[in-house]
């Protein structure tokens, strides 16, 4: 079987001026993505994200549509590259609409108009000197939940904005609110460090922000998801695409969730993970969470490299898992000659084109895959194989060969 893979789509911060340059130099796909975008917004992105000055994309309601045009960009090219379809899909924030999208729930140019307009109402809500949001690094996360309410009152509050690793946790707030847990924290020894955003995310005064999102989200039609991704309000999959507009309107006020996601794809059984989008930021936190699963950053080449060893390390060959697939098919035809030529024939002429295909040290062709799948759909009919059986191996051999996106395109109502 193959492993189990995740791909996770950062968040704000992760912004870099230069991100995605190299992507639309060495791939046109990525390039159309951009394009696309730029267009949704009627300005050009591709000029924001590679020239603008870092102040100018720091900026929210246009670090979110870059990043996230950053990360489906990275996504289409990963599929088109390697072929290889997530299990699980999660992101930090922001990153949770990059994955919807990418699970097909959100049309892109749409998106990029979602996460603009999301920008623009978090930006707007609370004024910069008013509110702030700091990482703190410990361990113990009650005793900073703590501190947060013994700060919090009528004139202000602090609360916990985002669990992001075992050792990091970011509070949020109004800025004399957080002041104050700085101070006591800082009195214990412990690390703090405020972040360049320009709101104070993932708390109650976003709730202006939450209800106008929510208004706006109601403009948009959304579609059923094609792969599962977690929700940062309850670590858990969306049940259906009725859930984005809740989710994504609670998500503003509501802590992100991420360690319980983490925790929920390592007992999901994921195996590897693949970061889409800019930088490595979520590498870096997951390290700190489930240390054991294999992280690949997609933005970093020397990463790119390994998670092509891995994959290639984790690939079970197609001829070879179709030829698993017809030996470990019943059969119900008990005519010998018509087994003969409809079974072991084809059988024989798919291992030894195998054999060849070893012997010259490269993958099967899409021609020669189609070969198999020629023998496959040859056997069944012999065999006698009920339709529902059929299409049940099909998807079995296209998710264990890494090759759902390759053939996407199947046609399973030609089956009999």
């Amino acid at each position: 079987m193959m492993q189990k893979k995740a791909f996770v789509f950062p968040g704000q911060g992760s912004q870099y001026v230069g991100m995605g340059k190299k992507w639309c130099e060495n791939f046109k796909t990525a390039s159309e993505v951009f394009e696309e975008a730029s267009e949704a917004l009627s300005f050009d992105l591709k000029k924001m994200c590679f020239e603008a000055e870092k102040s100018e994309l720091t900026l929210t309601y246009n670090a979110q549509p870059a990043i996230l045009t950053t990360s489906v960009a990275m996504y289409r090219v990963l599929m088109e590259e390697e072929g290889i379809t997530p299990d699980l899909m999660a992101g930090h924030s922001l990153g949770e609409i990059s994955a919807l999208t990418c699970a097909g729930a959100i049309d892109f140019a749409d998106a990029v108009k979602i996460v603009r307009k999301r920008g623009e109402l978090m930006q707007q809500t609370v004024a910069p000197e008013l509110g702030c949001m700091v990482a703190v690094s410990t361990r113990d996360v009650e005793k900073l939940e703590d501190i947060c309410k013994s700060v919090s009152g009528p004139d202000g509050i602090a609360g916990i904005s985002n669990y992001n690793s075992r050792t990091q946790t970011v509070i949020s707030g109004h800025r004399h609110a957080v002041d104050q847990a700085v101070k006591i924290l800082e009195e214990d020894q412990i690390k703090t460090s405020q972040l360049n955003v320009s709101a104070p995310f993932h708390c109650s005064l976003m709730q202006p922000a939450a209800e106008l999102f929510r208004e706006e989200l109601a403009q948009y039609s959304f579609y059923n998801l094609k792969y599962p991704v977690l929700s940062n309000v309850t670590a858990k999959p969306y049940q259906s695409k009725k859930d984005i507009v809740e989710n994504l309107t609670a998500q503003i006020v509501m802590p992100v969730q991420w360690v319980n996601c983490m925790i929920y794809a390592k007992m999901a059984m994921v195996q590897y993970a693949v970061e889409l989008g800019p930088g490595n930021v979520l590498k870096n936190m997951i390290k700190n969470i489930v240390s054991d699963i294999p992280f690949f950053s997609y933005d970093n080449p020397s990463d790119v490299t390994a998670l092509k060893k891995h994959i290639q390390n984790s690939y079970i060959p197609f001829l070879s898992r179709s030829m698993g697939i017809c030996a470990a098919t019943r059969n119900f035809n008990w005519d010998a000659e018509e087994y003969r030529k409809g079974v072991i024939e084809p059988y024989n002429q798919i291992s030894e084109l195998q054999q060849l295909i070893e012997a010259e040290g490269r993958d099967a062709t899409r021609e020669e895959m189609q070969q198999a799948i020629e023998m496959l759909l040859k056997m069944f009919r012999t065999k006698k194989i009920q339709r529902d059986e059929q299409i049940a191996r099909f998807k079995e051999l296209f998710r264990d060969t890494n090759t759902e996106a390759l053939f996407q395109d199947f046609d399973y109502s030609a089956i009999q």
